[in-house]
């Protein structure tokens, strides 16, 4: 039994440690910093006078600027984002998450989905006051409505729409990725996001927070010999859609002491 609880220490202190090193490696001051971080399938490469070149999540290249400062060569008009961003539209309750966990959720200005969906108190508010627009469903944005709002930036799973945003001389960056997220990326996903909003700091806290959150969970869990059946999907009128393997989901399962049935399968979230 002494072995298995020095086995299980030693664990959850690797855990801990390799968890603290992630989190440094982001959240260093930019003198000192990395010069490129990776974040799954995001990156972020430092650049001179505080611009970063980051890589969203369809592989797209895009420059972080200063507002009033000069971009640098090599990117076109459609590639350049100003920071801070002031005016913001997201299509996904995720990214709106982390908006809030950020505490940028002020700069929220369109939705999709109508205001009956959404259980945010900032954005049934926002919708209320007119703060914050209904742009249409997803699969029907109101392109002419979303030129009104005059947002700076535009956070999205569809690739598709980034043609038409960049027509509207608005940029946008892709939030999903072509495989599911793992557990790491989508909770660091808020330092990377963070980047938009000069919330680093902010970022880092959200990470720690969750991080213990994740090692008290496990700790709770580990000798569990009981280990009950889990799936977890959508299920709509003529199909189920199912979380693989590679997933967040999955790994919250795992760590939560359940047997994701669906480990064996990696793909798309």
């Amino acid at each position: 039994m002494k072995r298995v609880h020095g086995y299980r220490s030693l664990l959850i202190t690797c855990f801990i440690l390799l968890s603290a090193w992630l989190l440094g490696a982001c959240s260093q001051s930019p003198e000192n910093g990395p010069s490129f971080v990776n974040i799954g399938d995001f990156s972020i490469k430092k650049l001179p006078e505080n611009c970063n070149e980051i890589r969203d999540g369809a592989g797209r290249i895009l420059a972080l600027v200063p507002r009033g400062q000069k971009p640098p060569k090599g990117y076109e008009k459609n590639q350049i984002i100003e920071i801070p961003v002031r005016r913001i539209v997201a299509y996904s309750g995720f990214n709106i998450g982390m908006l809030k966990a950020l505490g940028a959720i002020d700069t929220l200005v369109g939705v999709t989905h109508k205001k009956d969906y959404w259980t945010i108190d900032e954005v049934v508010k926002g919708m209320d006051t007119g703060k914050i627009a209904y742009i249409g469903e997803t699969n029907a944005i109101d392109f002419e409505k979303l030129k009104t709002i005059e947002p700076d930036l535009i956070l999205t799973w569809d690739a598709c729409a980034i043609s038409m945003i960049n027509e509207l001389d608005i940029p946008g960056v892709i939030t999903t990725t072509g495989e599911a997220m793992d557990l790491d990326t989508r909770m660091r996903f808020a330092q990377f996001l963070a980047l938009f909003f000069n919330r680093e700091k902010q970022a880092d806290e959200y990470v720690a927070k969750v991080q213990n959150a994740i090692t008290s969970v496990r700790d709770c869990v580990f000798d569990s010999d009981v280990r009950p059946k889990v799936i977890w999907g959508d299920i709509y009128e003529k199909r189920v859609l199912v979380e693989p393997g590679n997933s967040w989901a999955a790994e919250i399962i795992e760590l939560a002491g359940g047997d994701y049935l669906f480990n064996d399968i990696a793909g798309a979230s």
